[in-house]
């Protein structure tokens, strides 16, 4: 059986490798589908390691041609995500529907590791160097979350994740570390917060299940003219209000247009076409989405300087600038804005 260490890649059939991994790998991904997947421990032909380490997660081929993702986790959690991911596939979210998530095939409790199918095609963030393509992805990424949305299943409440004490905890740390930004991450935390608590206290609308971690790594979709989307990384899954999804998605598509392109023109006009696609079906809590996305750019922030440490500075005032954007002239506006004005270098 071979083992390869991955580089860089988006999936089966478009991975890049190179040089022989601990045959230790080769041993545990054997001894997990024994575990998990009994009837298929036989059957392994090769292994493409994409992260190792305590969250190892690899990616192996049988020789039937047939890929699995196989998943470490720290903890139980693993079983968990195995039951969101049972109950959204009984639900009828999976293939060959053309909306689904990756169907779980076994846990290994022994292992904490959880083993599933690999989504096919490319990942949403895949098509936003290709404004025309970027928008189609987005507007199939849409019907994917409307129909999520719509779906009669039975998951865990999740409207504390990432709560209200969490977003001032963020917004603090950051004060602290950059106190020449101090006022502008406070007052954005505060206005968000103000937005998506203190002035929600009636009931809205109601809840929905939700991915939970929906960037554009997460979905896979196909090409074509009616793609196949697939979403991965369930984790997180639960109910929630209708504008977290579409808030998160939104801030993400920014992040990862930046971080891809170095510019928000892609991201921007994808999110667009995922913005008038899913308002255009219901739009329920559409009020709360740019109170979403403003959240979620300081949760980036946080994540890119005070988690990873990355010393990206230069996306302060970026992020800041579009949260504080989305808060005053709304979602359209702000939008609107980044696909017409060129960035500014810093």
């Amino acid at each position: 059986m071979t083992v390869l260490q991955h580089q860089r890649s988006s999936g089966p059939g478009r991975m890049v490798t190179s040089g022989q991994a601990s045959p230790a790998v080769s041993l545990w991904a054997r001894d997990v589908l024994a575990a998990a997947v009994p009837a298929l421990a036989g059957g392994l032909d090769r292994v493409v390691m994409l992260r190792d380490g305590h969250r190892r997660l690899a990616l192996v081929e049988l020789r039937d041609g047939r890929w699995l993702a196989l998943k470490r986790y720290g903890d139980s959690q693993g079983a968990w995500t195995r039951q969101w991911l049972q109950r959204l596939t009984e639900a009828g979210f999976a293939p060959p529907a053309r909306f689904a998530v990756t169907p779980a095939r076994g846990w290994s409790g022994i292992h904490h590791t959880l083993v599933t199918d690999v989504a096919r095609g490319h990942a949403w963030a895949h098509w936003l160097r290709a404004p025309a393509a970027g928008r189609a992805a987005a507007v199939a990424a849409a019907d994917w979350l409307i129909r999520l949305q719509s779906l009669s299943v039975t998951l865990p409440d999740r409207t504390d994740y990432r709560a209200e004490a969490q977003l001032r905890r963020q917004a603090g740390r950051l004060a602290d570390r950059y106190p020449d930004h101090a006022t502008r991450l406070l007052r954005v935390a505060e206005t968000t917060h103000r937005r998506l608590h203190d002035d929600r206290q009636a009931a809205g609308p109601a809840l929905v299940p939700s991915h939970g971690d929906l960037h554009p790594e997460n979905l896979h979709l196909t090409p074509g003219g009616s793609p196949t989307v697939t979403a991965i990384d369930v984790d997180t899954a639960g109910l929630r209000r209708p504008s977290y999804d579409v808030g998160y998605a939104l801030a993400q598509l920014l992040v990862a247009s930046w971080m891809r392109t170095g510019s928000f023109r892609p991201g921007a006009g994808a999110g667009m076409a995922f913005w008038r696609r899913w308002t255009a079906h219901d739009g329920a809590g559409a009020d709360a989405v740019p109170a979403e996305v403003a959240r979620t750019l300081m949760q980036s922030l946080h994540f890119e300087l005070i988690i990873y440490r990355t010393a990206r500075t230069d996306l302060l005032d970026r992020w800041l600038d579009i949260a504080e954007a989305v808060l005053a002239d709304g979602l359209c506006a702000a939008f609107h804005t980044l696909t017409t004005v060129q960035e500014p270098v810093p």
